[in-house]
């Protein structure tokens, strides 16, 4: 039977290697870059020149590379063609420039020759065409945006794979054709299906115009206006054949203008509005000073302040003046515009502040009477002041107001993210405005330029492989984030500074904001890191390590909830098909095209209405292991109904567990002992009295199996139960136990429950079942904006980490019940298996004081004098010291130490700041922190219980290695009686300890036998069984409670003072085991040699002892071969069973994931 369990198959650790194969499968959980099949191929054939479509471009390509690109390739052709005397292309010639003309296009678009363009749209993409870092990807996400949005309203490209070109004198109208021009892309798009409604809802056609408003002249509006005009000016009418006036309408395209780009080029163009309108007020600038003042401070060098606007700028502005203008980019507030300022109703009627400004100087330049018309330009991204709304709001459910402070990082050269501080200043409480702290940088912090693209990238990859430490003599500002990371830390520690909660990071450019979050993330992975405008750079694997968890405020998704079957005929389909976007600002481009594309009055207002009602309810984010986590606003809201079956299913599994040990198989002794008092007594049974020690650990279970079902509760249904309610309930179920604990300590009485008895039990049942019944009943459903999110291993949800807390307490008060009331039992029935007195009833408390020294301290017991001991004798000090009352008080005494002790030592890691529990909402907040320090308060009572234990029998047995034990009679002849009746005389024959003190007349200390050495390695090996098995309780918890603080499941860090204080639990823990193991190795070391010097005795001896040497052998070889208890083999010891629980699962993973952490 030993060797089956110590054998190769028996010893080897299968579960662990179990473990290690499921943790090496799970890393390969992760998504993998797509294979890109597509052979590479050589140009074979050159396609034929069009001279209207002149630019290869695919749909996603940025229309200005392409075009860069061809200027290049034409360069390099037509200059081989003229080195070769050859006839030149057509893109070559002379006549290219007229090909170009844009006031050809107005002709162009009239196909059907009708001399009307009321079903023709020209739209004006404005795009940044500078080439700074990033400039081409975001040329290339608007026009995919903005493609995508026009598609969406059922418009399709005439030609999907190239693009024309227009090429327009902005400086002069009238310079030579000769000079270089302003190069335009542009793309014609068709209605699929045409409509024949009378009122149709689409255009026939559309133009769009690609505009590099960084490559436009100064004043960069009056170019805007003078392109508008050479595109649908008199020229362009006269060469088209139209013969209308301006007002009419109807006859000219419609205009719209997506842009401009930024805040900054918004600003731009608000000015350049106002200087037009200042230079074009001749008649104030003659006779007043003060509006030749403002004139003259828009003037350019070599320009008449009395000359007015050219004629041709004029013209343009009146064409803009009819145009629908579209703003995807800015999200500034209009009070952080200072071009703004004074822009109200009083002037114009209109309570948009950009909409009174272009509407007042339009109409300055239109010379417009009266209440002008107005001029609209439609936002279709969010306001700043929205964002920092929910940020706040998102910081009060996670951050208490008094005790954390917040810190803002941001760029100095950014109007934006300038805006973004102020507001969020303004709006922060008091308790965090106070203590609010700003830190800036400069725009572009890697340094990189667009001619050094490709070599950062190269040296990127190398320094991936060695990552260097950044030298602070260069371009890029890294260094300068790894100081600040590291005075930020440093400044926690200081005496008056409160400890930093949360990090905001304020930029344009994603990439300096990735770089803050990898400099900060790594000495803040436990704070609330937060920003604005969602982006799917945020979600890629590359940054998983440092994005996870930040929360994220953004006026749009990246793709729009589809439309519910049941609204499919009346509402807007705003996604349409398009794949989720990359950014907010794409999409807000996207609802611009699609906006702009719309003909009919109505069905612009369908889709005003449609993405005002996204608008205006800001989402917030949580980005998580695969994807966002909605937490408020539309995203939230109108996110289809999501299934609580995995929830519901989680929660009965838990119930249903937690109840089946409890009340069912195997129970608790405590349990037990209560159930007894609740059930009718079989006729004949004694009364069972129970222990005062089972009432607290009943009344435990209760307030933990209490606290475990509103839990549950509100897991299923979020928001439903209110957490001011838990202590009641908790009281209630507490008092019930009680109840049934006092009705237990009447001893002699039948135990069938008294009227009295139920009627509490009922009362206090139907009180604890009307105070948890959930607001709102028991049917899933509904959004609680409030709540954490109850996903599972997206990283963001503090629930997966709660259930194992719960689940963690089970375990720690189902062990202690066990490692209690167990050990009592068993010393029971050791006593009665050694025939030896039981432990003596409970001492008052008086008598333990005073007792102390001499019967209650285990460090205080002295060895008995002599070689050889009186094992009854050590046996009653052993039950004396390990009955309840005594053992109690060592345990409270050293339980009260070791929590000073380890709190002392958290603190003094932590620098004496307690972590924030990562949870939403100060309901779910308290909820899981109560159950978290529950734990953590209980887990030093349960390791110090399992050590008092352990240090007991150590010194038992140690005591019992002073000398050579002796057993009274009774328990030498039940051991000889079982050992067979043919010997048993021989057995119970008593020697002197030493065999050279032992003579033929029996003289000298005559009192032990030879099976005393025997039976010492017996009571080692039954007494140290149970002991050593306790100590998987404290390993199993320190086990869920590591892992509950994985990255995986929430915003959780393994701190070096929680892994302190994890590593003295377990080297208490390790040591304490050890040094059993030691004592009982020394034991069965001693007896071996106390029983070979006795079978060397007995080979010596006459007969009848002669004959007792094989039997004698085999108990030699019983010894040696002991497996029981501490003498287990190496794999088969409960130590090495509990370090692997930890170690060998999700612990050992959290472990592992920290060492690279800290690298």
């Amino acid at each position: 039977m030993a060797d089956s369990k110590g054998g190769v198959l028996g010893s080897f650790p299968w579960a662990s290697l179990a473990v290690l194969m499921a943790f090496v499968a799970s890393t390969q959980l992760v998504p993998h870059a797509f294979d890109a099949l597509r052979p590479a191929e050589k140009a074979r054939a050159q396609a034929p020149l069009d001279p209207d479509l002149e630019i290869n471009a695919r749909l996603w390509e940025d229309p200005f590379a392409a075009l860069r690109r061809y200027q290049l390739e034409r360069s390099e052709r037509c200059e081989r063609q003229r080195k070769a005397a050859q006839p030149v292309d057509g893109d070559c010639g002379q006549q290219m420039p007229r090909l170009r003309d844009p006031r050809n296009l107005l002709a162009r678009l009239d196909a059907d020759q009708n001399k009307r363009f009321d079903d023709t749209l020209v739209i004006l993409g404005l795009m940044p065409g500078a080439d700074f870092v990033g400039a081409e990807e975001a040329r290339r996400r608007i026009r995919y945006a903005t493609l995508a949005g026009l598609l969406a309203q059922d418009y399709v490209p005439d030609n999907a794979e190239r693009l024309s070109l227009l090429e327009f004198r902005l400086l002069d109208a009238k310079a030579d054709t000769g000079s270089p021009g302003y190069m335009v892309p542009y793309e014609l798009l068709s209605l699929r299906r045409p409509g024949s409604e009378q009122s149709p809802s689409r255009y026939a056609q559309v133009a769009l115009l690609w505009v590099d408003e960084t490559a436009l002249p100064l004043r960069k509006l009056d170019a805007v206006a003078r392109l508008a005009e050479q595109l649908m000016g008199r020229e362009a009418r006269d060469r088209a054949h139209l013969r209308f006036k301006l007002d009419a309408q109807d006859a000219l395209p419609r205009l719209a203008v997506i842009g401009p780009s930024s805040t900054d080029a918004l600003r731009t163009a608000l000015r350049d509005l106002r200087c037009a309108a200042e230079l074009n007020n001749t008649a104030g600038i003659g006779s007043s000073p003060l509006a030749e003042s403002d004139a003259a401070r828009c003037l350019r060098r070599g320009e008449d302040v009395r000359a007015g606007l050219p004629a041709d700028v004029l013209a343009g502005y009146q064409l803009l003046a009819r145009a629908e203008f579209y703003n995807p980019s800015s999200t500034a507030p209009e009070r952080m515009l200072p071009e703004l300022q004074g822009y109200t109703r009083a002037v114009t009627g209109l309570d948009d502040g950009i909409d009174a400004f272009l509407t007042q100087h339009f109409s300055r330049l239109t010379g417009t009477q009266g209440r002008p018309p107005p001029v609209h330009m439609v936002r279709t991204v969010g306001s700043d002041a929205d964002l920092i709304a929910k940020l706040v709001a998102e910081l009060k459910l996670r951050l208490p107001q008094r005790h954390r402070r917040v810190v803002i990082v941001a760029e100095r050269d950014s109007i934006y993210a300038q805006a973004l501080v102020e507001q969020f200043r303004d709006q922060l409480p008091a308790g965090l405005k106070e203590s609010l702290r700003v830190i800036y940088f400069f725009r572009g912090i890697d340094g990189v330029t667009t001619t050094e693209a490709s070599a950062a990238a190269a040296l990127a990859t190398a320094a991936a492989k060695v990552p260097p430490l950044e030298w602070p003599e260069s371009r890029d500002q890294l260094d300068y984030l790894r100081r600040l990371g590291a005075e930020l830390k440093r400044s926690e520690s200081s005496s008056g500074s409160l400890p930093i909660g949360a990090v905001g990071i304020f930029a344009n450019d994603v990439h300096d904001k990735l770089l803050v979050l990898q400099a900060l993330h790594e000495d803040f992975s436990d704070r609330v890191f937060f920003t604005t405008d969602m982006d799917a750079r945020y979600l890629h694997p590359r940054t998983q390590a440092f994005t996870r968890n930040l929360v994220v405020a953004s006026s749009l998704p990246l793709a729009f909830y589809p439309v519910p079957p049941e609204k499919a005929g009346s509402a807007v389909d705003l996604q349409a098909g398009t794949p989720p976007l990359r950014d907010i600002y794409q999409t807000s481009t996207y609802a611009a095209a699609r906006r702009a594309g719309c003909r009919s009055e109505a069905c612009k207002q369908r889709e005003g209405r449609a993405l005002d009602a996204v608008l205006k309810n800001t989402s917030v984010y949580e980005i998580g292991r695969s994807g966002t986590v909605a937490l408020s606003g539309y995203t939230l809201d109108e996110r289809p109904p999501q299934s609580a079956a995995g929830r519901i299913f989680v929660a009965l599994l838990m119930a249903a567990v937690f109840g089946c040990l409890l009340f069912g198989w195997p129970s608790t002794p405590a349990m037990r002992q209560a159930r007894r008092v609740l059930l009718p007594r079989s006729p004949g049974e004694a009364a069972l009295r129970m222990e005062p020690t089972a009432i607290v650990l009943v009344s435990m279970h209760a307030l933990l199996l209490s606290y475990g079902v509103v839990s549950l509760v509100e897991f299923v249904l979020p928001g439903r139960m209110q957490f001011n309610r838990t202590p009641m309930l908790a009281a209630l179920a507490v008092g019930a136990a009680l109840l049934v604990g006092l009705a237990g300590l009447k001893t002699g009485q039948a135990r069938r429950p008294t009227l009295l008895l139920a009627t509490g039990l009922a009362l206090l049942g139907a009180a604890w079942l009307a105070l948890a019944w959930p607001e709102g009943g028991w049917r899933p459903g509904g959004v609680c904006r409030t709540c954490e999110p109850t996903v599972w291993l997206e990283g963001v949800s503090s629930w997966p980490s709660h259930l194992l807390h719960l689940l963690a307490l089970f375990t720690l008060l189902w062990t202690l019940d066990w490692a209690w009331a167990d050990t009592q039992e068993q010393l029971c029935r050791d006593s009665d298996w050694l025939c030896l007195p039981r432990p003596p009833e409970h001492p008052s408390v008086v008598a333990v004081l005073r007792g102390w020294f001499s019967q209650v301290s285990v460090l205080f017991w002295k060895p008995g004098v002599g070689y050889s001991c009186d094992f009854r004798q050590l046996w009653i000090e052993y039950g004396e010291r390990g009955e309840a009352t005594p053992r109690a008080a060592r345990t409270l005494f050293w339980y009260a130490l070791t929590l000073g002790v380890v709190t002392l030592l958290f603190l003094g890691l932590n620098d004496g700041q307690i972590p924030e529990v990562p949870a939403r909402g100060s309901e779910h907040r308290g909820l899981v922190r109560v159950t978290l320090y529950a734990a953590l308060l209980l887990l030093p009572l349960l390791v110090v219980a399992v050590a008092d234990a352990t240090v007991l029998l150590t010194r038992f047995v140690r005591h019992m290695n002073v000398g050579r034990s002796f057993y009274p009679d009774p328990t030498i002849e039940g051991f000889a009686q079982a050992l067979g009746s043919e010997h048993k005389g021989l057995w119970a024959q008593r020697f002197c300890a030493r065999p050279e003190e032992r003579v033929a007349d029996g003289g000298g200390f005559t009192r032990h036998t030879l099976l005393d050495d025997w039976i010492d390695v017996q009571v080692v090996a039954r007494r140290s069984a149970p002991v050593a098995r306790l100590v998987i309780g404290p390993f199993v918890v320190l086990a869920l409670l590591v892992v509950a603080r994985s990255r995986l499941f929430d915003n959780w860090s393994l701190t070096p003072a929680i892994a302190a204080g994890v590593s003295f639990y377990v080297a208490a823990l390790v040591g304490l085991t050890l040094l059993l193991k030691q004592a009982a190795e020394n034991a069965r070391r001693r007896a071996l040699e106390s029983m070979q010097a006795d079978l060397r005795w007995l080979a010596g001896s006459a007969a009848p002892l002669s004959g007792l040497q094989e039997p004698f052998k085999r108990l030699i070889a019983q010894v040696e071969n002991e497996q029981r208890g501490a003498f287990a083999p190496f794999f088969e010891q409960p130590l090495l069973k509990a370090v692997l629980v930890p170690l060998g699962g999700a612990g050992g993973t959290q472990l592992f994931d920290y060492l690279l952490l800290g690298r």
